[in-house]
């Protein structure tokens, strides 16, 4: 049976918010519009607070007044960060980043598990609307999982993949003691693993389809847990539901960056059997009673007309398929609106983390164009089951613009 929170959209709207001058908490009524009863809100430890203790007073009040919005229109929110604090003989002070692995108590490694169970700690204390907190995302790839001073340093290496799962297991650990000590009815949520490619930073065969990333990196997380050598054997220490993003992408071993959102096929049942791969793992290690949420997954078609036809009906063909997938509490689409700005910012044009491919996954356009709804908006309402008029509603929330 269906969750009655099975349709979600994800979109930083605090950063929008500062990018539009469209308040955050209007975009939501975009989410609803669509019939989507879920959200997921992009809630940095590091933008939030100041340090592990302190809250930054601004951020809370925005953040406070986008969650008590939610909770008016019955949204179910998964509050997610990527980012966290390191202490003080560390190259960087905030990021994805961690110094190298030392179990030794005073060491930087464990200073920084100890900042950041305090920092969930002190997060989840701020926000009791966020039912489920997202503690981490992608730390399966280089972007974001990386050895202290990582970005700034030529002469650094990533950290292996075996590395990263190896800090992924301990990071988890560490947020999930923060977030239960500080709200006990609060669900924590695993990292959300995507593919795991080598040149992306992982290890998975060649000749697997990208996707199959995430079983495969889900299998090593579980072994590491049920080995006996991390911090329990229980994965319910470790988080209370399962995240992924099952994203459709090119199984050519040939593409590389942005064309693996481009270049791909129609979502059938190797769509489907990339996710049931991932809960085969989760029963292998007796984990199948817990739930899992698609924290991301969508399509990008670049601006381009005749793509944009095509991905609407991807769009309706991914989410019947998500539908009759038992153990889904929620598939969270990406992202809410587009992002030109983005090149402007990075003036980039090729890197599917952030730049070209990123800028065309959202489901209206910005305010500037009135907050059109694109074709997938449509498929994704009939298939929510959302009544309203996108594009007057569009049209409202672009009209609450600011005045600069």
């Amino acid at each position: 049976m269906r969750s009655e929170c099975f349709y979600g959209i994800g979109e930083p709207l605090i950063q929008r918010e500062q990018d539009t001058y469209v308040s955050a908490a209007e975009y939501l009524d975009l989410v609803k519009a669509l019939g989507c009863t879920a959200y997921r809100s992009w809630m940095h430890l590091t933008d939030i607070l100041m340090d592990p203790v302190t809250p930054n007073e601004g951020a809370v009040l925005a953040h406070t007044k986008l969650l008590n919005r939610a909770e008016e229109l019955h949204l179910e929110v998964t509050g997610m960060s990527h980012e966290w604090f390191l202490p003080k003989g560390c190259r960087q002070r905030t990021g994805h980043a961690v110094p190298n692995r030392d179990l030794t108590e005073g060491s930087l490694y464990r200073q920084t598990l100890d900042m950041l169970e305090q920092s969930w700690f002190t997060m989840v204390s701020l926000f009791p609307q966020v039912s489920q907190w997202e503690v981490g995302n992608e730390w399966n790839i280089n972007a974001f999982l990386q050895p202290d001073g990582f970005l700034d340093s030529h002469m650094s290496r990533p950290y292996s993949p075996d590395e990263k799962l190896d800090i992924a297991v301990d990071l988890m650990y560490f947020a999930a003691k923060g977030i239960r000590r500080a709200n006990p009815d609060a669900r924590v949520v695993s990292f959300s693993p995507a593919l795991s490619t080598p040149w992306l930073g992982g290890d998975l065969p060649d000749y697997l389809p990208p996707m199959y990333g995430i079983a495969w990196t889900l299998d090593k997380i579980y072994s590491r847990i049920k080995s006996g050598e991390f911090w329990s054997e229980d994965p319910d220490d470790y988080f209370d539901l399962v995240a992924w993003h099952p994203y459709q992408m090119s199984t050519s071993q040939m593409e590389r960056d942005a064309d693996l959102f481009l270049h791909i096929e129609e979502p059938d049942c190797l769509w489907k059997d990339y996710n049931d791969a991932a809960y085969r793992v989760m029963c292998k290690y007796g984990d199948a009673k817990k739930q899992v949420i698609l924290t991301e997954t969508g399509f990008t078609d670049c601006g381009d007309p005749e793509l944009e036809i095509k991905q609407a009906e991807y769009t309706r063909k991914l989410l019947r398929l998500a539908a009759e997938l038992p153990y889904v509490r929620t598939v969270y689409n990406f992202r809410l609106l587009t992002e030109t700005g983005m090149l402007k910012k990075q003036g980039i044009e090729k890197n599917q983390i952030g730049g070209r491919a990123e800028v065309s996954f959202g489901f209206f356009k910005e305010p500037d164009e009135n907050c059109r709804p694109r074709l997938k908006a449509h498929v994704l309402q009939e298939v929510a089951g959302g009544l309203e008029d996108l594009t007057a509603a569009g049209k409202k929330v672009a009209l609450s613009k600011r005045k600069l």
